[in-house]
């Protein structure tokens, strides 16, 4: 089977990847069979090749927002390996495997302002866009023009908007449809080239306050903030329930929750996605019992 997946896809793919290589959380067991798709082309047949040997699979981008299972995938993952970036006016294109720092950078560089907020946010810009990924009540689908799409068969292309997409707090119609983003363009504004690198550098410091350095191996927040109270007011930040239930510093075997945002867990050694989504159930647990309320994961767990 891997010889004929490699065949039909026209790059190497590789038996038993062991996934904690490809997640920030560097957690995760064998992937059966696991290929870096380095086009478009290459990601259209990775999917049709699962498709015609009736195998699970699973894309990736940065494995920045995904836990998965100790025991691996039984199927094949295909890495987003994609990554140019070009700008045109105020206008950038990026392929889907670009990371969303590079795209931020870009801006930077070409006086562009409108993405400060993305700053320091990993992983890509597909994976971005699937949960509409943001900060500071901005998202990046607030600058969305349109995304080249494939069907998950991988036989159809197409181009789609904002409004098709249903973006919304972390999630998208990507989510349900499970098509996967190739490309994606933005809008931005011009602006004031030596303004938007101090905006980006406030942005970074206010990370670098309260969140793990960006080699710790963690997946970001891991559940979702709570909606607003009232229309019009911000949402509830689920940390600050889970700081008040005394969540910090909890741990179960080398998964801690992280000492400065009570909504962060941290792989302080050789964690196992069981150890995380015990101290999960805990931290969700006592939010549950104190405020009666259900904390939603942010993080993709694919564990079964």
């Amino acid at each position: 089977m891997q010889d004929k997946l490699s065949e039909t896809i026209g790059t190497p793919v590789r038996l038993d990847a062991p996934l904690s290589d490809y997640t920030t959380f560097r957690i995760g067991g064998p992937a059966r069979y696991l290929c870096v798709a380095r086009s478009g082309e290459q990601l259209a047949k990775c999917l049709e090749a699962a498709r015609e040997s009736d195998v699970a699979f699973q894309v990736l981008g940065g494995g920045s927002n995904v836990l998965f299972d100790d025991g691996g995938f039984d199927g094949l993952v295909v890495v987003v390996g994609t990554g140019r970036v070009e700008v045109e006016g105020t206008t950038i294109w990026a392929e889907a495997g670009a990371p969303l720092s590079d795209v931020v950078d870009l801006a930077c560089r070409a006086g562009l302002s409108g993405l400060a907020h993305a700053a320091g946010i990993p992983g890509t810009v597909g994976g971005a866009l699937c949960g509409n990924a943001g900060a500071y009540g901005k998202a990046i689908g607030d600058r969305l023009v349109e995304a080249v799409v494939l069907s998950r068969d991988g036989t159809e292309r197409r181009r789609v908007g904002p409004e098709e997409l249903a973006l919304g707090y972390r999630t998208s119609a990507l989510k349900t449809t499970e098509d996967i983003v190739e490309s994606i363009s933005i809008e931005l504004e011009e602006g004031d080239q030596a303004t938007i690198w101090q905006e980006v550098g406030e942005v970074l410091e206010r990370r670098r306050e309260r969140l793990p350095e960006p080699s710790a191996a963690c997946a970001g927040s891991f559940f979702k903030n709570l909606p607003p109270p009232r229309p019009g007011e911000h949402r509830t930040a689920a940390g600050k329930l889970l700081d008040e239930c005394g969540c910090k510093g909890l741990r179960v075997g080398d998964a801690q929750v992280f000492e400065r945002h009570a909504n962060i867990i941290v792989n302080v050694g050789r964690a196992t996605a069981r150890e995380v989504l015990r101290l999960a159930a805990e931290m969700r647990r006592r939010v549950e019992e104190r405020f009666d309320v259900t904390l939603e994961p942010e993080v993709k767990v694919l564990v079964r």
